[in-house]
């Protein structure tokens, strides 16, 4: 049996019963990992450390490490990403619910086909799963990843399973402000394939203000940083700039109602 790891963060505004329904979905699975590395980014509510305890003292192979400061996302999963010790590495959300045979369908398809990155589709819910009944989908084929990254984040990160060699490799998590992920995949497939199944394998929580955190100045801000910095790095070209600029960029201005019909007709079925 091949040996996997599971890798997620958290860090002290996150919710201790949504936790424990993610270490659930973690340890229940129909395929066991040997290692699940959970990294406190910065010290945590007294709540949040009970549910972490809790698991500890039942299985041998959790594995929790931290630090004091709150350093942000990129720099809790690189931390994170350096100390797992095998080669196939699941990523998992500290909020989100994996479907139970999540480990055991990505696995075996890594290990038969030649590819860095395997996500899938999520389904996402507000309150439990199953009750907005709608798909966030991603492209499934290589090919439709390569053409569509730079229109839109090409994974789903909470479902990702990948090779550490080759995350490490291409410079692993970079502290990027909500686009952590997004810019390792650009790097990643450079020269590297990916794939998605094109079916859902985690339930995603969303908040009523999700679209919400994703618009005004700030993160108008961010999405200029990102798109900038793979400009100048020479992944995209100008023409390239110019259209996220607009179709990216400019739209984090845009009404909420309008973002909602944006996410919903474009993203989201």
């Amino acid at each position: 049996m091949t040996n996997f790891s599971v890798l997620l963060s958290v860090y002290k505004k996150e919710n201790p019963v949504y936790l424990e329904k993610s270490l659930k979905s973690i340890f229940n699975q129909t395929l066991t990992p040997n290692e699940v590395f959970l990294i406190k980014d910065g010290e945590l509510t007294n709540e949040l450390n009970a549910v972490i305890n809790s698991f500890k003292s039942k299985f041998s192979y959790f594995k929790v490490y931290g630090y004091k400061k709150n350093m942000g996302v990129g720099y809790a999963l690189d931390f994170g990403l350096k100390k797992c010790n095998n080669e196939i590495i699941f990523r998992c959300d500290s909020d989100d619910i994996n479907f139970l045979n999540r480990f055991e369908l990505q696995l075996e398809f890594m290990l038969k086909n030649n590819y860095a990155i395997v996500g899938s589709n999520i389904e996402e819910f507000y309150e439990n799963p199953g009750d907005l009944k709608r798909l966030r989908k991603v492209p499934n084929r290589n090919s439709d990843i390569q053409k569509n990254k730079f229109i839109r984040n090409p994974f789903n990160h909470m479902t990702v399973v990948f090779k550490k060699s080759i995350m490490i490799k291409c410079g692993g998590y970079i502290d990027m402000p909500g686009y952590e992920d997004y810019y390792l995949w650009v790097r990643v497939l450079k020269n590297y394939c990916g794939f998605n199944f094109n079916r859902p394998l985690v339930y995603a929580r969303v908040g009523n203000d999700m679209i919400n955190r994703r618009r005004g100045y700030s993160f108008f801000k961010k999405e200029i940083a990102f798109q900038s910095i793979i400009y100048n790095q020479n992944y995209t070209n100008l023409l390239i700039f110019l259209r996220n600029f607009f179709l990216r960029a400019i739209p984090r201005f845009f009404p909420i109602k309008l973002l909602e019909f944006i996410y919903s007709f474009f993203l989201r079925r």
